[in-house]
């Protein structure tokens, strides 16, 4: 028995290629659920510019796909505007999350000084949190 089977708690360096390639394939596909403030406000927070009905060849970036999936699941309605409530919260989703890596960190505060500046969610309430 090797030494690293009996230590159950190794970390994994990098997941299988068919697995991230269905996540990314996944996030795409997911994207399509984005609502035109959703991409507005991923543009202004990363810089990744997601168009309606426009194939992604690559990658989304993980705002992107967090709030996508979020769309898609059925977390955020249809016409549901993201609010800071809510975007507080994906990062607290992410920060208790057993990896303890959160990918979004960096978009927080050019994502709430977006919806700062264009008023966005003003005056309703977030029921996701």
């Amino acid at each position: 028995m090797s030494i690293s089977r009996l230590h159950p708690y190794r970390p994994v360096l990098a997941p299988p290629v068919a697995a991230t390639r269905d996540r990314n394939h996944t996030a795409r596909e997911d994207s399509a659920s984005l609502t035109e403030r959703d991409r507005e406000l991923i543009y202004q927070a990363t810089g990744q510019r997601i168009r309606p009905g426009e194939a992604n060849p690559g990658w989304i970036n993980s705002l992107a796909a967090a709030i996508a999936a979020d769309r898609a699941a059925g977390r955020l309605a249809p016409s549901q505007e993201i609010t800071a409530v809510y975007l507080k919260d994906l990062i607290r989703r992410y920060d208790r999350s057993p990896t303890g890596r959160n990918p979004i960190a960096g978009y927080l505060e050019p994502a709430l000084r977006h919806l700062e500046q264009s008023g966005a969610g003003r005056g309703r309430l977030d029921v996701t949190a």
